[in-house]
């Protein structure tokens, strides 16, 4: 059993995959989440390493999701780390003409899963008094954006949720983000802004970032990040993290 054990959701592309990857080159072991068990088999492979296992799971579903954790915690040991990264974006378009269904569907996946994959590593967490969360946060918190209720709504209850967690367990030995990546060229961004006119659709390409920078950020902060950063909100607009975690300057982040 090793001590130093992560869980990441959404993890069989973009960001997630990135994180595994970051967290497997420092020596952690990693569960891997998400919820196409062929694509993050194909990811896990492509690893090229016995340091991570690939488990299906839906991590809206409370059983699902304890599964998994259990899975994780029966190969590696206790999950110390959890990385709340997988969420959904659709549906994306005027709020009078998307599916209502599909919009609470979203909350679901992006705030529901977050707080079922934590409840389901706490216990371990506190058994232990040590622990890491890091949920994916986003601009999209803070800023209304035309066309994306649903997920600018996911965002800001994720943050309040985020903030909550720090409340009850950062007394309790366990650190608790939220991280804003920033504008990353993952594959649900990309489609997203085919879908819909708005500020988002009209970035360009060369303003993106790729998913390894984020990636970087929360390694670190799940590696060497206790006692360096203050406050739960972390950016990667931060020029103090950025420096920290070793990235190099660009133009516009």
């Amino acid at each position: 059993m090793d001590d130093r054990v992560a869980l990441v959701t959404g993890a069989s592309r973009g960001i997630g995959l990135e994180v595994v990857r970051q967290l497997v080159a420092r020596g952690w072991k990693v569960g891997m989440v998400a919820r196409g068990q062929q694509d993050l088999e194909a990811a896990a492979v492509g690893l090229n390493t016995a340091s991570v296992v690939p488990v299906s799971c839906d991590v809206s579903d409370k059983v699902s999701m304890e599964s998994a954790v259990a899975q994780v915690a029966e190969r590696f040991g206790p999950v110390g780390a959890l990385v709340n990264n997988a969420g959904v974006i659709d549906p994306v378009g005027l709020m009078h003409e998307t599916d209502a269904a599909e919009w609470m569907r979203l909350i679901q996946i992006n705030i529901g899963g977050a707080m079922q994959a934590t409840r389901a590593v706490l216990p371990s967490m506190l058994a232990r008094s040590s622990g890491v969360i890091v949920n994916l946060s986003s601009g999209a918190a803070h800023t209304a954006i035309e066309g994306w209720s649903a997920y600018c709504t996911s965002k800001a209850g994720l943050a309040m949720f985020t903030n909550c967690l720090a409340a009850e367990y950062s007394s309790r030995g366990i650190r608790v983000f939220g991280f804003i990546p920033g504008v990353v060229g993952t594959d649900m961004l990309n489609g997203a802004q085919t879908k819909f006119d708005n500020v988002i659709a009209r970035l360009s390409d060369d303003i993106k970032l790729t998913p390894d920078l984020p990636a970087r950020c929360i390694a670190w902060l799940i590696d060497e990040g206790e006692g360096q950063v203050s406050g739960i909100e972390q950016s990667i607009r931060d020029p103090e993290l950025r420096a920290k975690v070793g990235l190099e300057e660009r133009a516009r982040w």
